[in-house]
Parts: C-alpha cells; sequence; structure tokens
C-alpha cells in the first residue's frame, strides 16, 4: 500500500545515501573550535561562520562560541577562521590585532590556494571556477591579490565569452563544484587560450557525495537533502537528485518535512550536504521511520589532529 502521508511512516522504507554529511575537513574545523573552547580561557570567537549551518552555529552560541561577520568587531581574545579559509591579509591583520589565531581552513581548500598562487606568479591568469560571492572564493580572490596576479570568477561556462583572456590561463575550482560544471568551463576556456593550464582542485569528498546522492536517487522514489540554506554543495545535491527525474527537497530540520512531498511514496532517500552535522541527519531519519531506523556510527577525527591546532 502507498504511503498517504507523514503520518504513515511505519509504511515507509528509509534508505540513507552510501556517503553522507561531515567531510573530513568540516568536521575537523568543527571540532577543532569545540576542543579549543574546552581547552582556551577567554574569549572565542569564529570570523563568519566555521561552516555553513546554522543549526551549528546556535549550538556553538550555547557553548560560549561567539560569532562575528567581520574582523573588526573581533576586540580580543582568540580568533578561528572558518573551513572555507580567508584571504592572507585578513589573517596577517588578525594576527596584528593581537588574537590567537586559529586557523580551521579545510587543507583542500588551501591547495586552491597553493595551485592558483603558482601559476599567478608564472603568469598566468587565472579562472576561478566559483560561486560568485562564496566565502571560499572570497579567500581566494585574496590570496591572488597579494601575489598581484590576475583573476576572474566563473560559475558556468556560458560566462567565459566575457572574460579578456590572453595566452596563458590557468583554471581552479572552488572544492564543491561539480566535475561537469568544472569540465565545461575547461572546455570553454581552451578554445579561447593557446596555453592553458589547470588543477581539478575539487575536493574528493565532494566527488564521493555527489556520486552518492546520484546513486541514491535512482533507488527511490523521493529525496530528502537535509543542510543550510547559505550551503553550496547541498544545494547542488538537490540538484542532481533532481536531474535523476525524482523529487527532491532541501530541508534543514525534520521540521520543515511535508507531508504532501512523501504521498504515495513507499521509499525516500536520504543524504546530507558536507556541512550538516550527523545529529541533524539522525532526528531526520528517526523522524521518517517513526523511531525504526537510526544513524549508522559514524568515523571521528582523532584528537591528536586537532589538538595540534592550539598547542
Amino acid at each position: 500500500m502507498a504511503t498517504q502521508s507523514i503520518e504513515a511512516k511505519p509504511k515507509m522504507k528509509v534508505v540513507l545515501a552510501e556517503v553522507f554529511g561531515y567531510c573530513w575537513g568540516v568536521r575537523r574545523a568543527v571540532d577543532m573550535v569545540e576542543q579549543a573552547r574546552q581547552a582556551l580561557d577567554g574569549e572565542i570567537t569564529t570570523l563568519g561562520p566555521i561552516i555553513h549551518n546554522p543549526q551549528v552555529i546556535e549550538k556553538h552560541k550555547t557553548m560560549g562560541i561567539g560569532f562575528r561577520p567581520n574582523l573588526d568587531e573581533i576586540g580580543g581574545g582568540t580568533v578561528v577562521l572558518s573551513a572555507h579559509g580567508v584571504s592572507p591579509r585578513v589573517s596577517e591583520l588578525a594576527r596584528d590585532k593581537g588574537l590567537n589565531v586559529i586557523d580551521a581552513t579545510c587543507p583542500y581548500v588551501t591547495k586552491v590556494h597553493r595551485a592558483a598562487k603558482k601559476m599567478a606568479q608564472e603568469g598566468y591568469q587565472i579562472v576561478l571556477v566559483g560561486d560568485h560571492g562564496h566565502t571560499e572564493v572570497k579567500g581566494v580572490l585574496g590570496a591572488i591579490e597579494q601575489v598581484g596576479g590576475e583573476i576572474y570568477v566563473v560559475s558556468k561556462p556560458e560566462e567565459v565569452a566575457e572574460l579578456p583572456l590572453g595566452r596563458k590561463v590557468g583554471v581552479v575550482t572552488q572544492t564543491t563544484q561539480t566535475a561537469a560544471n568544472f569540465g565545461a568551463v575547461l572546455a570553454e576556456v581552451a578554445k579561447r587560450a593557446y596555453e592553458v593550464r589547470a588543477y581539478n582542485t575539487i575536493c574528493g569528498a565532494t566527488d564521493e557525495l555527489q556520486a552518492a546522492a546520484e546513486k541514491l536517487a535512482s533507488e527511490v522514489e523521493v529525496v530528502i537533502v537535509i543542510g543550510g540554506r547559505p550551503s553550496a554543495n547541498t544545494r547542488r545535491l538537490r540538484d542532481i537528485c533532481e536531474k535523476e527525474g525524482v523529487p527532491a527537497y532541501h530541508i534543514e530540520t525534520k521540521e520543515e518535512i511535508q507531508s504532501e512531498w512523501l504521498q504515495g511514496k513507499s521509499v525516500v532517500g536520504v543524504t546530507a550536504g558536507a556541512s550538516t552535522p550527523d545529529w541533524l541527519v539522525d532526528d531526520v531519519i528517526r523522524y521518517l521511520s517513526d523511531g525504526e531506523q537510526r544513524l549508522p556510527e559514524r568515523r571521528l577525527l582523532a584528537d591528536d589532529e586537532v589538538q595540534s591546532a592550539y598547542h
């Protein structure tokens, strides 16, 4: 019998994506700020959201971890740089203010900075495939500005035609882009430049999340995608599922699930963006299954990897 409403959850099979939720870099950043709070006295403030998940930010407020969007608003104590990274100048200014700086930038984001700077210093114009205005993108722009390079941000291949490209062009990508979009932009750049060098700086965890979401969508009748509204990678997971021909809904918490989404459906898939904590995923799974299913145990970051951040 088909499920008619969310109240009929016992008749619904819940299928969890093979890969979902926190990637290593996000888990590392969250653990760094939370363990810093336990180990250090004084004010601890994140510069911008540590990750793009409002529920995590609210949890941190209850732990005494502050949040400020601008460095000028942080007067003292410890500042934690987000997983998305910042420009080198911002990091320098924080230290010049006498702040204790904990850099929680994802190592994969740091690789984007290094690759782009290397090519810029070798005379390449840089094309960054990314979301205009995204925190990670702003950090890369600042890194290229520091070395006096020339950089352009494009979010889709159609934007390449508008760029004043020269003979030598280097291409990198925001870590959460899709391989398809990166490849499409690269193909357009190759049509217009004599020499093209490219680094595929998409995070491996992003590839795995997206592949798992695509597979999940092929096996279920509807997909619930959990993640913060500001999370670009979560929105892409929803888009990937929809391209497979199934309805997909982006939610932050279980309270947003609407009964009409599930009417006539007997198999629902669940996935989550890279900034979504396990406890939010568990809430949704238990809600959909009427408590009959729980989140499996997840691997946690080793304590010694976190402790080294501030000792």
